[in-house]
């Protein structure tokens, strides 16, 4: 508690700097962001964010004086060169960041090349232009193995109670279990609370490896779970430009579902209909409690330091609330997996998996939206090493991505 205390002072420093991308552009080609810090050893790049279109942008900074830009990467290199619309926040305006202090909406408007030209040109397809960045640690496709001292369980609890020290300790973001394959489709694990990867370590053994790549996120899962989508998000992006791939996989256990759910909406948000029309995605949710947690409020309420994401767990947060008011196209296939061996938990009064309430697991919201609902007669955990969570997965596998 005292630890999360410590963290919780630093989480309160960081603001919010957001605004919208404009642009008259007829490419329709990624936009990135720069953030740009004002140090008194001089102007330092420290976070830039990809985004596949026009809309809003938001980095979590702490106080400090900052420049925001922005251009087109015409040629998808992650490189700006000069033939490509860019603009700035203002002339550009330096942004005057202060604790409690909201900045405002900080619109960034792209102009044809002949008009402004950035003073910066950062090769952000470079390893090395991400020393400075703050958090250096997060990957963007880093290949590992299942055996990385990182992936081990003590961090997992680390991440959940001091997420602070996990981002610059560790860092996380979105691993390859192997060397990338084109031909392959990719499978994305994401865990939940005090989660780390080699929880996923069954269902990633009885996978084709043949047809499938499995990819991992990590992260601190004690920050708010909208600070977990958009780091997520961002890493996928980068992943993107690169990689180009329109068809992946997202295998979610406990509040990862709800980290997933996030980051889909997001892809629904950004993706127009040309783009969808080749789009493939399959999001499998294993133990979620999609109505929140019921030990939750609890926590928030009596708890001398709260972490972060149970104020997202709370039944009926915002952020839940969020979840599924975005329908799901039909280029996302989506799979609710509810784990029922736990008898009824005497603090809750309800069914349960020994973690989490049969009620929440299948919130009527999330089955409506499912095409099919399975149930597997584990616990919360055991359900994740159990022979018949594989074999569902790999049966809706075959059902999608069989010619």
């Amino acid at each position: 508690m005292f630890a999360l205390r410590e963290e919780l002072k630093v989480i309160d420093q960081n603001m919010l700097l957001h605004g919208k991308i404009i642009s008259t552009s007829p490419h329709h080609k990624p936009v990135i962001v720069l953030l740009y810090e004002l140090k008194p050893s001089g102007k330092e790049l420290v976070s830039y964010s990809i985004y596949h279109k026009l809309g809003t942008f938001n980095f979590l900074q702490l106080p400090g004086r900052y420049i925001i830009a922005a251009f087109e990467d015409a040629n998808e290199d992650l490189i700006y060169q000069r033939n490509e619309y860019a603009g700035y926040y203002g002339d550009p305006t330096i942004i005057d960041l202060e604790a409690g202090k909201d900045t405002g909406p900080l619109n960034v408007t792209l102009r044809p090349p002949d008009e402004i030209t950035l003073a910066e040109s950062p090769d952000l397809s470079s390893p090395s232009s991400k020393i400075t960045l703050d958090y250096t640690k997060i990957k963007a496709g880093e290949v590992t193995g299942l055996d990385n001292p990182q992936f081990a369980m003590e961090n997992g609890v680390t991440g959940f109670w001091e997420p602070v020290r996990f981002l610059n300790e560790i860092g996380g973001g979105v691993y390859f279990l192997e060397p990338y394959d084109s031909k392959k489709i990719p499978i994305l694990f994401v865990h939940g609370a005090e989660g780390y990867p080699l929880i996923w370590s069954s269902i990633i053994e009885h996978l084709d490896h043949s047809r499938f790549q499995p990819w991992i996120y990590y992260y601190p899962s004690g920050m708010r779970l909208e600070i977990a989508v958009e780091l997520l998000r961002r890493e996928l992006s980068e992943i993107r430009v690169q990689k180009k791939k329109n068809e992946m996989v997202i295998v979610a256990h406990s509040m990862g579902g709800f980290v997933s759910r996030g980051l889909i909406n997001k892809i629904i948000d950004n993706t127009n209909k040309e783009e969808g029309s080749k789009l493939n995605l399959v999001f499998i949710s294993i133990s979620t409690a999609w109505r929140g947690s019921e030990a939750a409020p609890m926590g928030v309420k009596n708890s001398p330091a709260v972490v972060p994401s149970w104020i997202d767990m709370v039944p009926g947060s915002p952020f839940q609330e969020g979840l599924f008011k975005t329908s799901l196209p039909d280029y996302i296939s989506y799979y609710l997996l509810f784990s029922f061996k736990g008898g009824v938990n005497p603090f809750l009064g309800m069914n349960n998996d020994g973690s989490v309430s049969l009620a929440s697991q299948l919130y009527y919201k999330a089955q409506e939206q499912a095409i099919k609902v399975y149930g597997i007669n584990e616990d919360h955990t055991s359900i994740l090493a159990a022979q018949e969570t594989s074999d569902k997965i790999n049966e809706i596998l075959i059902k999608h991505f069989t010619p």
